[in-house]
């Protein structure tokens, strides 16, 4: 990767070689990363510049994102339908709602999917009817995947290109085709039971169209994680930036990446700071970057680097983003004076920065969440340590429900899925809980109870199936199950009175809303699976697993009353000055009172301070802009603060400490 060479005034910084797409082989493009690295930008750009020079290929790129952003990245609305991008003819772009998709897939197979559970199953009509409303794991996620495979398939497009979400939901998305293979072969397991009595009875069997259905699902789940890890058509391309946390999410990226043998040959270092030495806050930056791009160096020593500069205002809309493509693609980049904000911020002032008081409230449980790469996990981490120290009587927890946890990253100190001191504070614990490991102990346990159960029963033909059946049935579950077991590991905390106050640092946006969802989906999934235990009451002692569902569906119930209660809860909403972070913060809020989880508190972070640097002039006069917007919509309702961006990353309770003054003062 060669280091940008200095640009005082109009002289010219050079990246690496050209970034690296062959068309005449890719067919998938995937882009990737820590929240707010900059996936989008560089995948929308991406599109943009090969459909300009390769017109006579079909381009479409697709958001899997729940919280999309391709539309606003390209300053139009783009929505589930496929939209042609103006302009091109030859551009096309998707926001994929994994939850109509996934939806119109259970009306499509409705009455196969039902018949397969008839034959193969305890169960009467109605019970079938019931779990079929529920959420099936994975369902509306994988079958985006399939549906772009399905059009990779067809060919009516040379080349897709994919905008993920944050990493550690990518991850959980590229491990979607085992989870839904699962499925696939617990009903096949209840088919099987239909073909062993008609060949018992006729001694022949004929496929019906239950067995094309579930033949017809094993080819397109097979032909996903071929196409996955097809080195010759597909390609995940990480989106990284010059800051140790993002560093580490990007090396936990690959190292997943490689286990499923996804290929990778190219990064993207994007927000590389050039020299500009009559700016001290801007060299203070470049400092500060160093030591991060030499690590990169040596530690993605086997990928092609590209790197990008950081620019003087936002990369959105079709221009903007040509001309951050034609840097990645290899053209010199040359930065310009820019004078279009001195007016405006000669006339118009930063609205008014109101105290952030969560502190001084009586709460025991306060959350952060915002888009991905706005500094929640940081700002969670102040926190904590502020009431820690504000508070020496009272007991803190800080936990992480982010499947990329960086609570460690964050506080520079070791934590892992077990309750850690931080540093020398006494009354300060965190705990980057792991998720699928409480999954994976939940299933294997009710599995046992299983098997103890029909042990007792028999070993007759009809029992030998119900009971693979029902053995199987706790190994599917419904998304985000993990994370409400890890919330449970909360409650049991607070049940036993461990901490006095909870700090929750959660998953980017859409994600989170998701979470936020669960328990209600949560509850039904076990009200559903209890009903069905109860239908072999008086064949087999359910006792002990009724309990435990029981039990269970009441530590879920208590999530719900935490989340939405509105004198010991509260959500803190962390939003940047930027239009597509207002975009997305803007979701979140209503989402929130959707769901009736109180927030009144929306924290602006990453304000440039004033510096009379040309560069920062720029970038803060668009942030102005955004702040007043924000300010003028969101004053009535939310108590409005702002916090600096530092001229240094902030990591190490030492620099946290410093953060969580400027929060508090």
């Amino acid at each position: 990767m060669r280091p940008f060479v200095n640009t005082q005034g109009d002289t010219s910084c050079q990246i690496a070689a050209p970034f690296g797409l062959a068309m005449t082989n890719r067919r998938l493009m995937i882009f990737g990363g820590k929240g707010g690295c900059g996936k989008t930008t560089s995948a929308c750009a991406s599109s943009l510049y090969l459909a300009q020079h390769y017109p006579e290929k079909k381009i479409l790129v697709v958001s899997c994102d729940p919280a999309h952003s391709v539309g606003d990245s390209f300053g139009c609305s783009i929505g589930d339908t496929i939209t042609p991008v103006k302009g091109l003819d030859n551009l096309w772009a998707l926001e994929v709602d994994a939850n109509v998709v996934g939806e119109n897939f259970k009306k499509e197979h409705e009455a196969v999917i039902k018949k397969i559970a008839d034959r193969g199953t305890y169960f009467d009509q109605q019970d079938i009817a019931d779990f079929y409303k529920l959420t099936i794991p994975g369902l509306d996620e994988i079958m985006a995947i399939i549906k772009l495979a399905g059009l990779l398939k067809e060919k009516q497009y040379d080349l897709v290109i994919l905008d993920t979400a944050p990493t550690g939901h990518t991850i959980r998305l590229l491990g979607l085709p085992q989870e839904m293979e699962k499925w696939i072969h617990l009903m096949d397991m209840m088919q099987s039971k239909h073909r062993f009595l008609v060949k018992h009875f006729t001694g022949r069997y004929k496929k019906d169209d239950a067995d094309e259905f579930l033949e017809t699902m094993f080819r397109d789940i097979k032909r996903v994680r071929m196409l996955l890890s097809d080195t010759q058509s597909t390609e995940f391309v990480p989106v990284t930036i010059p800051e140790p946390m993002s560093i580490d999410e990007t090396e936990k990226l690959l190292k997943r990446l490689n286990s499923y043998h996804i290929p990778v040959k190219n990064i993207i270092v994007n927000r590389v700071t050039a020299e500009r030495t009559q700016c001290p806050f801007c060299k203070s930056k470049e400092n500060d970057q160093k030591q991060s791009l030499a690590r990169i160096e040596e530690s993605f020593s086997d990928y092609t680097l590209h790197k990008m500069p950081l620019f003087p205002y936002e990369i959105r809309g079709i221009d903007r983003l040509k001309e951050y493509a034609e840097i990645l693609f290899g053209e010199t980049y040359k930065y310009k004076p820019v004078r279009r904000f001195s007016s405006f911020l000669k006339l118009h002032s930063v609205p008014r920065t109101q105290k952030l008081d969560i502190i001084e409230k009586d709460l025991k449980f306060i959350l952060f969440g915002g888009k991905g790469g706005v500094g929640k996990t940081t700002l969670a981490c102040a926190t904590a340590l502020h009431i820690a120290q504000k508070k020496p009587d009272k007991k803190i927890l800080i936990f992480s429900t982010d499947p990329a946890h960086s609570l460690s990253d964050s506080f520079a100190t070791p934590i892992g899925d077990s309750l850690t001191a931080i540093g020398k504070i006494n009354n300060l614990c965190g705990f980057e809980i792991n998720a699928p490991k409480l999954l994976e102990d939940w299933k294997r346990e009710h599995r046992e109870d299983i098997e103890e159960i029909f042990d007792k029963f028999g070993k007759g033909m009809d029992v030998k199936f119900d009971r693979e059946i029902m053995e199987e049935l706790f190994t599917v579950t419904p998304p985000g199950l993990d994370e409400i077991l890890a919330l449970n590991k909360i409650t049991d905390f607070v049940d036993e009175g461990r901490f006095d106050i909870y700090v929750l640092d959660s998953a980017a946006t859409g994600h989170l809303i998701r979470f936020l969802e669960m328990p209600q989906v949560i509850r039904d999934w076990l009200k559903t699976i209890f009903k069905l235990l109860i239908k072999y009451k008086g064949v087999v002692k359910l006792t002990k697993i009724a309990e435990e569902m029981i039990d269970f569906s009441k530590k879920v119930r208590k999530v719900q009353e935490i989340l939405t209660d509105l004198v010991k809860c509260q959500f803190v909403v962390i939003g940047i000055p930027e239009a597509m972070g207002k975009a997305e913060m803007d979701n979140l809020l209503d989402s929130l009172h959707r769901l009736k989880i109180p927030c009144y508190h929306v924290l602006i972070n990453m304000v440039l301070p004033k510096t009379g640097c040309n560069f920062c002039e720029s970038k803060r006069g668009e942030q102005l802009k955004i702040i007043q917007e924000i300010d003028k919509e969101k004053s009535s309702q939310y108590r409005i603060s702002q916090l600096p961006l530092f001229s240094h990353q902030i990591k190490g309770i030492d620099r946290l400490r410093k953060l969580s003054d400027a929060m508090y003062r």
